[in-house]
């Protein structure tokens, strides 16, 4: 290596003479070496030309770890893409530090209307929880901090898929609304699906709240599996996740959606009093965030979560939509499929986000992170005529 001849004639010429097994061996220690530190004698030339070298037999960068290229290469050519994540570093760090995040104003002033225009249209579809299904006094307790003034219960209106034109466009858009995708992509994974037919709540003034639930354990001290949130290589992931469209203020003090910031990275039971709102020390942890028109709201079903009272003088309105990943349910409304009424003259896009539960392996379209239509790549006739044989269809 000291001599005067350039490095790579005479590794050339190397390569030309020597014997295969001696070529080999030369060459892995000169790969490691490359990419080591023992090379400080050597010239910048030779330590370029080595690790570049180097790089490209092995996969490996200078740092030790597998180049993008290689990362790129190891993944199936039927998995999810890799999509370049777009949700805002912030946002995902409020996100994983609180469970939940309100994305200010993506709903325009126009498109707040419209659904409000379409919800007026079918008030007489509003549903009073009364009796039993008074949403204060769940799992045999009566909580007398959220029962409001004791007559008025939660007024729920589904549907909104399946109105007649132009009343279902606002209730579509959202599934794949331009500022909503690349955050939902990013907490549910590539191929992220509609788990729950949509919900709007109402509440009057007076009218009771809801019994604080969800949570990542349950209350008798099981794992809410169904519910979890995790972060594992750097990627958020929520099994079930809860997208809300505002469509009435929500100020400090009207009430309605409340949360306990972080509870989705607790590992004990809920206590019955800060589910009830009964123990003041409990419910002190209890945040009722400011929520404007046009306002999304986005949060974890392993965060717990509730409903206060309504104070406001108007009436309260909060469409629900829940979503889950591509592979993963818990609603069935999906099953045979959905509603004939909720998929004629939707767009492919927001057919995509309808699909059943499976992965996108098995031919399942989706959403780029521009919220565009995208087929996956087939599967290889050779896979899918097997599979026909064993299984006497395309898919298993």
């Amino acid at each position: 290596l000291k001599s005067k001849q350039p490095f790579r004639s005479r590794f050339a010429a190397f390569l030309s003479t020597e014997p295969v097994l001696r070529k080999v061996t030369v060459v892995m220690m000169l790969c490691l070496c490359a990419l080591g530190s023992s090379t400080r004698s050597w010239s910048s030339g030779s330590k370029r030309a080595l690790r570049a070298f180097a790089s490209k037999v092995t996969g490996v960068g200078h740092s030790g770890h597998l180049s993008a290229e290689r990362l790129q290469g190891l993944r199936n050519e039927h998995d999810p893409p890799d999509l370049a994540s777009k949700m805002p570093a912030t946002d995902k760090y409020l996100f994983d530090l609180n469970g939940y995040i309100i994305l200010r104003g993506v709903l325009s002033t126009e498109e707040t209307k419209a659904a409000n225009k379409a919800v007026e249209a079918h008030m007489d579809t509003l549903h009073e929880r009364t009796g039993k299904l008074r949403t204060s006094g769940l799992y045999g307790r009566q909580s007398e901090k959220l029962a409001g003034n004791g007559r008025l219960g939660r007024k729920d209106m589904g549907g909104m898929l399946g109105w007649a034109n132009p009343h279902c466009e606002p209730f579509r858009n959202f599934l794949c609304h331009p500022q909503l995708v690349p955050v939902l992509t990013e907490l549910l994974g590539v191929g992220y699906r509609l788990d729950h037919s949509p919900v709007m709540i109402t509440q009057e003034n007076g009218a009771e709240g809801h019994t604080l639930h969800g949570g990542a354990v349950t209350e008798s001290g099981e794992p809410a599996w169904p519910l979890m949130y995790s972060f594992h290589h750097g990627q958020i992931r929520n099994q079930l996740l809860t997208v809300c469209m505002q469509l009435a203020d929500a100020d400090i003090n009207d009430g309605g959606f409340c949360v306990v910031p972080g509870s989705h990275k607790s590992n004990y039971p809920v206590p019955p009093a800060l589910a009830d709102l009964e123990d003041p020390a409990l419910a002190e942890h209890v945040r009722q965030p400011a929520i404007k028109t046009g306002d999304v709201l986005i949060f974890t079903e392993a965060v717990l979560h509730g409903t206060l009272p309504w104070a406001g003088l108007h009436q309260r309105r909060t469409v629900i939509y829940r979503f889950a990943p591509a592979g993963s349910a818990y609603g069935r409304g999906w099953l045979p499929q959905w509603p004939t009424s909720f998929l004629d003259g939707m767009t492919q896009a927001q057919l995509a986000v309808m699909e059943a539960p499976y992965h996108p392996r098995m031919n399942r379209p989706y959403l780029d992170t521009d919220g565009q239509h995208l087929n996956a790549k087939p599967r290889e006739p050779f896979k899918v005529e097997f599979d026909e044989r064993v299984f006497g269809s395309k898919y298993f």
